[in-house]
């Protein structure tokens, strides 16, 4: 924490919680708490799509973010609860990271957001677990960004309205039981709690088309789980899609992935109407290649 200077020469961003439990000037620490967490990781996932986008090879998302306390030395400002956060390094990276989120919650009030990439969806998703924190407390948040010399501020409220759009746009859009899936599993991992309501622990498995499924396990089922981590697996179950997360399945069977045998598949095929399938494989891969 830094104390805050007469004259306040950072690009400073405000998050401000009000109405509810903050009319008293007084909330749950925890509450608190994670919600700048969540506010800094939204500030880091979204620099960091920025910084990719400008071509840096590494992106950190870093930018020396740094509580202002008051002359008094006071952190948190009265008129409900409200926090100043300086942008100390990559200052103009920041305040585009920044202005992406109040860009975010703006649209999303208006009912009119439309994410395009990851880390629009990651701000979603940080939104949402805001959103049950409001939901308990009763608050809003505002967001809001502030430049040296400039009376006025860039500002956005996650309110009523937002909360809803972004719980609309994380709720699945339609569910398909016993659906059967391979691929390779690789990451284990314990879910934030406040992803979802469902038990268990989750995995990562990669399809041979490239595509990524989050996959929810059952916690008597870590043992057999573990044994195929990073091993090519079928995993059977019922799977929720969503229009900005990855597919999500969750496991009711899990086994080892049988290793495919594509010649004899072809001459299974080619068994099946020789008069429409008269090639051989390698006569088939040849005209597929334009080979002469």
């Amino acid at each position: 924490m830094r104390k805050r200077s007469t004259v306040n020469e950072d690009t400073i961003f405000v998050v401000k919680l009000q109405k509810g439990l903050a009319d008293r000037q007084r909330l749950p620490l925890e509450h608190v708490i994670r919600v700048l967490e969540e506010v800094r990781q939204m500030v880091t996932d979204a620099g960091r799509d920025i910084q990719r986008s400008m071509g840096m090879d590494r992106p950190t998302g870093e930018f020396g973010l740094e509580l202002l306390a008051g002359t008094d030395g006071v952190l948190f400002r009265k008129g409900s609860v409200q926090v100043q956060v300086a942008v100390t390094s990559n200052v103009q990276t920041g305040i585009l990271a920044a202005t992406r989120i109040v860009e975010t919650i703006d649209s999303l009030g208006q009912k009119k957001y439309v994410p395009v990439d990851e880390s629009d969806r990651s701000i979603i998703r940080r939104l949402n677990r805001i959103a049950k924190i409001q939901e308990t407390d009763k608050t809003e948040m505002q967001f809001s960004i502030k430049r040296p010399g400039e009376k006025t501020k860039n500002a956005a409220i996650f309110n009523e309205t937002a909360r809803a759009t972004a719980f609309s746009l994380q709720a699945p859009v339609f569910q398909m039981e016993d659906i059967t899936v391979s691929g390779k599993l690789c990451e284990l991992k314990v879910a934030h709690p406040e992803d979802d309501e469902e038990s268990g622990f989750w995995g990562e498995l990669r399809r041979d088309n490239g595509e990524i499924w989050r996959i929810q396990f059952r916690m008597g089922d870590a043992d057999t789980v573990t044994r195929l981590f990073s091993k090519q697996v079928q995993i059977m179950g019922s799977v929720k899609y969503y229009r900005i997360s990855t597919p999500k399945l969750i496991a009711k069977n899990i086994t080892p992935d049988t290793e495919r045998d594509y010649e004899a598949a072809f001459d299974e095929l080619f068994g099946c109407d020789k008069k429409i399938y008269p090639a051989s494989l390698d006569e088939a891969l040849k005209d597929m290649r334009g080979d002469e």
